[in-house]
């Protein structure tokens, strides 16, 4: 499964790519997170907990920086197991110069198995839409009010 979304943020390139590399940042906007402790500077342990019916339930994984080329492009890689089966996914984010500052695309792909294979893709799409929403909210809230250079 698949999802893409793009949205543009009124600041420099530079400081966008240096929150989107900050775990701390992310750890605040990737929606249910409940941490995520560093273990080397590009691989986190995670625990997220998702509050969604059907598939409610705490998962334990990791989520890792790959393929980076500042301040154009990387892929976040992660996987979490819960009570419920399995997450494997991958989100992958590119920066671009703009007139109004910097358009972040995210291009986010994942897999699902055990009890949560039986939840269905369009229920499981809908969730995953939603929740890259609340993360670009969240994460041009983290950004603030800076304007662009």
């Amino acid at each position: 499964m698949e999802i893409t979304q793009a949205e543009v943020f009124p600041h420099a390139r530079d400081a966008v790519w240096a929150k989107l590399m900050d775990f701390d940042v992310l750890a605040r906007t990737l929606p249910g997170i409940e941490s995520l402790e560093p273990i080397d500077g590009e691989t986190c342990r995670l625990s997220v907990k998702v509050p969604v019916p059907s598939i409610t339930g705490k998962y334990e994984g990791t989520v890792a920086v790959v393929e980076k080329t500042p301040i154009d492009s990387y892929r976040l890689r992660g996987e979490a197991k819960g009570r419920l089966g399995w997450v494997r996914g991958d989100a992958f984010f590119t920066l671009a110069e703009v007139a109004e500052g910097t358009e972040v695309s995210s291009t986010m792909s994942f897999q699902t198995g055990g009890a949560l294979s039986g939840v269905g893709q369009r229920f499981m799409q809908a969730i995953a839409k939603s929740m890259v929403r609340d993360f670009f909210s969240a994460f041009g809230e983290q950004l603030g009010e800076a304007p662009a250079r």
